[in-house]
């Protein structure tokens, strides 16, 4: 009965434990915006990356190599390849453009955000590949690892209601990545 009772106890109590704690060192870098795992490039005159490493984007004149200071009263503009979005991770992932950076969502329709595979240059594409809406998945942003997209800006001045004017434009832009659900 003895032996009964010790290899009972053996099959319940191997392996099993209640808590654990193993310590191991985690190292962690801050890099510049386009050396991180979501890299942020300039791809043009109008995004740079400052003296922090972050990048920078401007249509006011105040990125060397501008030559004008703003954008004209009832007019409309369309900048392409203003900086690129490079996926430096593992993963595959959809990316998005926020213009709040309390939630996801591209809410204005000024300036409306769109992307590109492939770098547009001057053509007259106003297209590109797709929208950022807000909507990670529902873009078709995605970026398997060592992919990039180009981010271009069209502004409609002409023709259009904004209703509190220049306060409709966003102050801040939020880049969103998120893994892929199939994605390993």
């Amino acid at each position: 009965m003895g032996a009964l009772a010790s290899g009972a106890a053996a099959a319940v109590g191997t392996g099993a434990f209640n808590i654990a704690r193993v310590d191991r060192n985690m190292e962690v870098d801050i890099v510049d915006d386009g050396d991180a795992y979501l890299g942020l490039e300039s791809s043009s005159k109008y995004a740079e990356e400052k003296d922090d490493g972050q990048l920078e984007i401007a249509f006011d004149g105040s990125i060397d190599g501008q030559n004008g200071d703003g954008l004209s009263d009832n007019a409309n503009y369309v900048f392409t390849d203003v900086f690129s979005i490079h996926n430096n991770g593992t993963d595959e992932i959809a990316v998005t453009l926020s213009d709040s950076l309390d939630s996801i969502g591209w809410e204005t329709e000024f300036p409306r955000a769109y992307y590109s595979f492939d770098k547009i240059g001057t053509t007259n594409d106003v297209n590109g590949d797709g929208d950022f809406t807000g909507g990670t998945a529902d873009d078709g942003a995605f970026l398997a690892p060592g992919e990039e997209l180009y981010v271009h800006f069209e502004f409609v001045g002409r023709e259009a209601e904004l209703e509190n004017g220049r306060d409709d434009w966003p102050g801040s832009i939020g880049v969103y990545a998120e893994a892929k659900e199939d994605s390993n």
